[in-house]
């Protein structure tokens, strides 16, 4: 399978298998739910160890609820992932993205952009 929908995002395999992107749709409120929908299903996409990068529509990281849940420490996200970069098109996201990370450090990398290329980019730096 090379793609997955859930009720807030498309996920989908890329980079030979190697990279899990993870396309949040706009409108949408993120809530602790649907965010452990994706970090449960990320394993239909593949059981390798891989990275993930993030792409968070405008406005849809507002609801603190989501911060106090560290849904990689949940899931199997410390074995699996080998990076993950957030990609996120405003300071509200960018601001609570940063604060998320200070409170649930993980085992991996993780880094906030504002564009997908750099995003991208950077994942294949960690990677190699």
């Amino acid at each position: 399978m090379d793609r997955i929908t859930t009720r807030l995002a498309d996920m989908m395999i890329t980079e030979d298998g190697k990279v899990i992107e993870v396309h949040y749709r706009e409108g949408l409120d993120l809530d602790v739910e649907g965010l452990m929908e994706v970090q449960l299903r990320r394993c239909e996409l593949t059981t390798e160890r891989c990275a993930m990068i993030g792409f968070f529509q405008a406005g849809t990281l507002s609801d603190l609820e989501v911060m106090k849940v560290d849904y990689f420490g949940l899931t199997n996200a410390n074995e699996q992932l080998t990076a993950l970069a957030i990609v996120t098109e405003d300071d509200l996201g960018a601001s609570m993205s940063s604060i998320y990370y200070t409170y649930h450090p993980q085992t991996f990398p993780t880094r906030i952009f504002r564009s997908g290329d750099e995003a991208r980019a950077w994942v294949k730096e960690v990677m190699a």
